[in-house]
C-alpha cells in the first residue's frame, strides 16, 4: 500500500445525503441522489444511486445538508475521477454557497479524546 501524497487531509463523513444537478443549461434537468464519501479542501467524492448518464456535462452542482447546523451547502465542481459506475471525485471550482471551511468543520468525527466547546 503506498502513502497517502495528498496535500489535504480527507474527511469521511457518515450519512450526509447530497443531490447532484448538471450545470449545463442546454441539458435535461439531471437530479441525482448520493452520499458524500469524503470532503478536503479541494474536492469531494460522492457514490450516486445510478451512474451519471454519458450526457451529463462534467460541471455539477453538488447541494447537502450540514450535518450538525442543518445549513444547506452548495458546491459546484469538475468531474475528475470516476472510482467506479456510481462514485466520482469532483475538484471545487469558483463557487461555493457556505464555507468549505464550516463544511469540513461540521464534518470532521470527533476522537474521544477531543473536546469541542461550542458558542451560540
Amino acid at each position: 500500500m503506498t502513502p497517502d501524497r495528498r496535500d489535504h487531509h480527507r474527511i469521511k463523513p457518515k450519512n450526509i445525503q447530497a443531490n447532484v444537478h448538471s450545470l449545463h443549461p442546454s441539458e435535461a434537468e439531471t437530479s441525482l441522489n448520493g452520499e458524500i464519501l469524503d470532503i478536503s479542501r479541494t474536492g469531494i467524492r460522492i457514490k450516486l444511486s445510478k451512474p451519471l448518464g454519458k450526457s451529463v456535462n462534467h460541471n455539477l452542482k453538488i447541494t447537502m445538508t450540514l450535518p450538525e447546523s442543518g445549513t444547506p451547502c452548495i458546491v459546484h465542481g469538475t468531474l475528475k475521477h470516476q472510482h467506479s459506475d456510481t462514485e466520482y471525485g469532483l475538484h471545487y471550482t469558483d463557487h461555493v454557497d457556505g464555507s468549505v471551511d464550516d463544511m469540513l468543520f461540521e464534518c470532521v468525527k470527533l476522537s474521544d479524546s477531543t473536546l469541542l466547546i461550542k458558542s451560540l
